[in-house]
């Protein structure tokens, strides 16, 4: 029922907290086509077919060279900041965090509110994807001896999707997390060949935010698909720790933190956090950065 009015649901998803694509999520379903990539796309390199698995292409993740820092943001509403009044974000923080060690470092923040990973590939909303415009400035730093460090943070609206528009099931949460998977390796084997170090979030279990127990921000989510989301966030962040392991990236730790909860550190609408919760978010960034750049 929910796919049958899954174009109604985007025409009347304005009262969502998110900013909702423009084109279809992924449908979990043996008949569906697994894309969701829009008309707008101007990156056809940037796709979400599946890529050969590494063996050992990728060394460990490895301190900075000296010098400035070239940084890239890739992610949804969380990296665009949304829900700090003060409109910096952690991008911002984090830049200024850097550029006190680091000076002549950059920032660049690609976030987009309402992504998931699949518009994360190929773009959505009259903008290319994130990874391939991340990947040429990456390889720009990394071609004038500069330091690179992309920052991911991405599934939450895979989530809120997966349950909004689709049936909650077993054998739909399976063929989802094995698209999530897929396009994990594309996100990370693009970024990682440029040379450049990666650092991926692993993610809130968002089932337990004010705005999903309320049932305010995606309406059609049931009492069962919060419980599925719940698992389904733990499986997300075993995919994350797997390939950010094989891919030799870091990773930053939001699952054991309590900034989606904790009314002090949340935003108004219980779902985005506030300054205070971004205040936390930027200095975890740098904690795992801080690990790379000596």
């Amino acid at each position: 029922m929910k796919r049958i009015i899954l174009i109604l649901s985007f025409l009347l998803a304005a009262c969502s907290q998110e900013i909702p694509l423009t084109s279809a999520p992924f449908v979990p379903t043996e008949t569906a086509q697994a894309t969701a990539a829009s008309t707008t796309v101007v990156e056809p390199t940037a796709t979400s077919t599946p890529l050969p698995i590494p063996t050992a292409t990728f060394s460990p993740a490895a301190a900075l060279p000296p010098g400035p820092v070239t940084m890239v943001a890739l992610g949804d509403s969380l990296t665009a900041g949304d829900g700090d009044d003060t409109g910096r974000g952690y991008t911002v923080r984090l830049f200024d965090m850097v550029n006190a060690f680091r000076p002549g470092s950059t920032m660049t923040n690609f976030g987009q509110s309402g992504w998931n990973s699949d518009a994360l590939i190929n773009g959505d909303q009259g903008f290319p994807g994130q990874v391939a415009r991340s990947v040429g400035e990456l390889e720009n730093a990394k071609s004038q001896g500069h330091g690179a460090v992309a920052f991911v943070w991405i599934g939450s609206n895979d989530l809120w999707y997966l349950y909004e528009y689709n049936e909650g099931s077993d054998e739909n949460d399976s063929l989802d997390a094995e698209h999530f998977a897929v396009n994990m390796d594309t996100i990370l084997t693009q970024l990682r060949g440029t040379g450049a170090q990666v650092i991926v979030a692993l993610l809130d279990d968002q089932s337990k935010r004010p705005v999903a127990l309320r049932g305010e921000a995606f309406t059609s989510i049931t009492p069962d698909e919060l419980n599925r989301m719940s698992l389904q966030a733990t499986r997300y962040n075993e995919i994350i720790a797997e390939k950010a392991a094989l891919y030799g990236a870091l990773t930053v730790d939001f699952y054991s933190t309590d900034i989606f909860t904790n009314p002090a550190t949340l935003y108004d609408d219980g779902n985005h956090p506030n300054s205070a919760g971004y205040d936390i978010i930027a200095q975890k960034w740098f904690d795992a950065l801080s690990l790379i750049m000596k």
